[in-house]
């Protein structure tokens, strides 16, 4: 006869997941293989290639619904149920706060996230995939901002998913600024992109509202960044200033110099830095197209004060 762990009979006794478990004893579908092809055609699923029919009836899709979104909002939770399972009393909040530990969302890539401000979101809804709400991949640590005043139940598929690509690699941030120091910002796909990837990063910014929110929160990111670069070629102009006079071509070059080490290097950063995306496309463009007219003049008037430009 198998003994069951005394913690886990504790749980069992509660009789809220025995109630559950009682009301699928009539089910006409493998539960087990319903789960297991799901999980196995999720990435179909985010590829827009299958939509998740399942043969579950209504009536025992509903109380499946109910027992896997009470696995997670409320299992998860007991604290004799992960004593028994985790050795741990707070599993769901260690796993957030091991997946935000100095993270920057991976949504957005705007929020820093810790234990305190951080959410586990369904990229595919609970709601609309209830046998994926305890699937491990579909489980993503994000800030509160765009899970629950962003996100929600809503879905757009096909779709990018975090974990499997790197969506900042297969787009650029376009900015343009106008002559209020306001960003309009736009996004070009890379050339190499396949149809199905532009769909699924064109979905993924569409459902997390980026364009809207960057142009409302990184203008004045992305100008203080600038201003930094600035400041830290001032910086060694002043130190090359106490022992000899500061030419125009020193200011050149130290500007283009403090412009190339202002990209981030992600793969060294793991994403600790917000806004990193955006940030190194600013500077990325303004390198392409050699637009350190205004960095150049603005530090010309702190050695030579304001004096008529040669680029006028």
């Amino acid at each position: 006869m198998t003994s069951i762990n005394p913690n886990v009979r504790d749980v069992l006794n509660r009789g809220v997941l025995l109630d559950k478990l009682y009301r699928l004893k009539d089910c006409p579908v493998d539960l087990c293989k319903e789960y297991g092809k799901f999980a196995s055609r999720y990435k179909s699923i985010l590829n827009g290639k299958w939509s998740g029919g399942s043969k579950l009836t209504d009536a025992a899709s509903e109380e499946f619904r109910e027992i896997l979104i009470f696995l997670y909002e409320s299992l998860l939770k007991y604290k004799t149920f992960n004593n028994a399972f985790f050795t741990t009393s707070k599993s769901l909040d260690d796993f957030r706060a091991m997946m935000s530990l100095n993270q920057v969302c991976p949504y957005c890539d705007i929020t820093k996230i810790n234990k305190d401000i951080v959410s586990v979101d369904h990229l595919l809804p609970k709601g609309s995939f209830p046998v994926l709400s305890i699937f491990p991949d579909n489980l993503i640590v994000v800030c509160k901002a765009c899970n629950e005043v962003i996100k929600g139940e809503t879905i757009y598929l096909p779709i990018a998913h975090p974990y499997y690509e790197e969506v900042s690699r297969h787009f650029t941030f376009v900015i343009k600024e106008n002559n209020n120091n306001k960003f309009t910002i736009e996004i070009a796909t890379n050339s190499k992109n396949s149809k199905l990837i532009n769909q699924k990063i064109y979905n993924f910014i569409k459902l997390f509202k980026i364009i809207d929110r960057y142009e409302k929160y990184m203008t004045a990111e992305l100008q203080d960044y600038r201003t930094a670069v600035r400041k830290s070629a001032i910086a060694e102009l002043n130190g090359v200033a106490q022992f000899r006079s500061i030419t125009r071509n020193d200011i050149e070059n130290c500007t283009r110099k403090y412009f190339q080490e202002a990209i981030l290097d992600n793969t060294k950063l793991k994403r600790a830095v917000d806004g990193s995306k955006i940030k190194n496309d600013y500077i990325n463009q303004i390198i392409k197209e050699n637009a350190y007219q205004n960095d150049i003049e603005y530090i010309e008037s702190h050695f030579f004060g304001f004096v008529t430009s040669k680029y006028e």
